[in-house]
Order: C-alpha cells, then sequence, then structure tokens
C-alpha cells in the first residue's frame, strides 16, 4: 500500500467533511486545509482541519466600527454565556467569530449532530437583541 503524503490524508479527511456539507445545501470550496461554506439559508461555514485532531468550524461577521469595544466585548459575554456549542471572540481584524470544534476523525452521525448544534447556537445569535444593531 502506497504511503500518503500529509496533503493527501488532509484532502482525503476534508472530502468527507465536503460531501456532507454539499449534501446539506451549501456550495463548498476548498482552501489550503479548509473548506468555505456557503448556504443560501444558513450561516457561511469555514472548516479547517486540525491535523490528527479534527474540524475547527467557524464563522465570521464583521462588526459595526462605531460601539464602543467595552459594549462588545459585553455583548461577546452574554452571547458566551448563553451558548451552549460554540464560543464567541473578536479577532485581530474586529471581526465576530463564532466557533466550535469537532473532535477525532469525520463520522457521518457526529457530524450531523455538531451541525444541529450550530443551528441550535446560531437561533440564540439571530435572536439576541445586540445582534442587529452590532453586525454591519
Amino acid at each position: 500500500m502506497p504511503e500518503m503524503s500529509i496533503s493527501d490524508s488532509v484532502a482525503h479527511s476534508l472530502a468527507r467533511y465536503r460531501n456532507h456539507l454539499e449534501f446539506n445545501g451549501y456550495h463548498v470550496e476548498e482552501g489550503d486545509d479548509l473548506l468555505l461554506c456557503r448556504h443560501p439559508r444558513k450561516q457561511n461555514l469555514i472548516v479547517k482541519y486540525i491535523s490528527g485532531r479534527g474540524v475547527l468550524i467557524r464563522t465570521l461577521y464583521s462588526l459595526e466600527s462605531n460601539v464602543k469595544r467595552i459594549h462588545l466585548l459585553e455583548y461577546m459575554n452574554e452571547l458566551n454565556s448563553e451558548f451552549v456549542f460554540m464560543k464567541a471572540y473578536i479577532d485581530e481584524d474586529n471581526d465576530l467569530c463564532l466557533e466550535t470544534f469537532c473532535e477525532g476523525d469525520y463520522d457521518r452521525t457526529n457530524f450531523s449532530i455538531l451541525l444541529d448544534n450550530i443551528e441550535y447556537d446560531m437561533e440564540i445569535f439571530g435572536n439576541h437583541k445586540l445582534t442587529r444593531e452590532y453586525l454591519q
């Protein structure tokens, strides 16, 4: 059996996630060790392969520039106290990041549950009183 290079194993692992997301209606583009996933009715996702660990799943939103940082941080704390599966933070580009992690190798059932869990927290996010005010 020929030895697989790291890039081959990453591509193979991400191919399973890609197929799953495409089946769920996402348009998927490949990047370096990641998938850019767009959906007409759901949040866009970035799925990044972490070698030997699993995949990091992230969604990004631009924040209004006129909101005071302390108010944004209070908003992040409120989101994190309400979220069950995701965490929220402000990245170095001043974007709102929401992310979660899927441990281990691809498993269809577990990944389906994870996507449902993301939807659960995204409903909390969408219903938060400050979300529309703070996002561009």
